[in-house]
């Protein structure tokens, strides 16, 4: 008889996906990884937040057994790192148990759907040089986080301005999803990779909300619900360190 000791939970992509006939569709001012993921790190604090409650007569902690983005220019990964490890933060001060955290993933690998095409790895493998292994900056800043313990407000500031300033400046990243006409994205990844630029959208965590499944049906039952619902609502101070309530 096997002892169960912990809850695996893998989330590497949003909770809230826009589904779209046969495939799940391209929303403009949402950011995606390279592989076509929705980023969206309040997804990982609801979900923690849910299973929590289904599960919690077990009695038992929770392991994020896996957690990553695709990103070869390495500026969406460091606050994806940053905010995801907020959101579990935040699910610990409200009673989660969570017992610990796996990036995915260490060096850049070969995923089943697409190859070696998206890069995943903290630490870049060269195929063209011998398989030549090089630290990308979010090596750097996710040992720190791991040594230390923190996350400091002076880190996540830099990273997503960063980032924004991608955006701003209208740069594009590799992107290894194909979109047809009605910005369907399919399973299959592209043999070479079409780019797509940043988003302005601030998705870090606490800042927004998706809205959820798009179809007709899903907005009907969304609009009858939503002014009698009591959904939490994550608010947050952020000065030198950062808090957050439920309510």
């Amino acid at each position: 008889m096997t002892n169960v000791q912990t809850r695996g939970v893998d989330y590497s992509t949003s909770i809230q996906e826009v589904i779209s006939g046969p495939g799940l569709k391209l929303v403009d001012n949402d950011e995606y990884s390279e592989s076509g993921r929705g980023v969206y790190p309040d997804g990982l604090f609801r979900v923690l937040i849910q299973f929590n409650e289904r599960y919690k007569n077990l009695n038992i902690p929770f392991m994020i057994t896996e957690n990553g983005v695709s990103d070869e220019t390495d500026l969406i990964r460091k606050p994806y790192i940053l905010e995801h490890l907020l959101a579990i933060y935040a699910a610990i001060i409200v009673g989660v148990r969570v017992l610990g955290y796996l990036f995915w993933t260490t060096s850049d690998n070969w995923e089943w759907a697409d190859g070696y095409g998206p890069k995943f790895g903290l630490v870049a493998v060269d195929r063209a040089n011998n398989l030549a292994r090089k630290p990308r900056p979010s090596y750097y800043l996710f040992s720190k986080i791991v040594t230390t313990g923190k996350i400091t407000r002076q880190d996540r500031v830099y990273a997503w301005r960063e980032l924004h300033q991608a955006a701003i400046q209208k740069k594009t990243r590799p992107f290894f999803r194909a979109v047809d006409k009605h910005c369907r994205m399919y399973a299959g990844g592209l043999d070479r990779p079409i780019q797509r630029p940043f988003i302005l959208r601030d998705w870090r965590f606490g800042h927004y909300e998706m809205e959820g499944l798009q179809d007709p049906l899903s907005r009907l039952i969304r609009s009858i619900i939503s002014p009698i619902a009591h959904k939490k609502k994550i608010h947050y101070i952020e000065d030198d360190n950062v808090s957050y309530s439920i309510s």
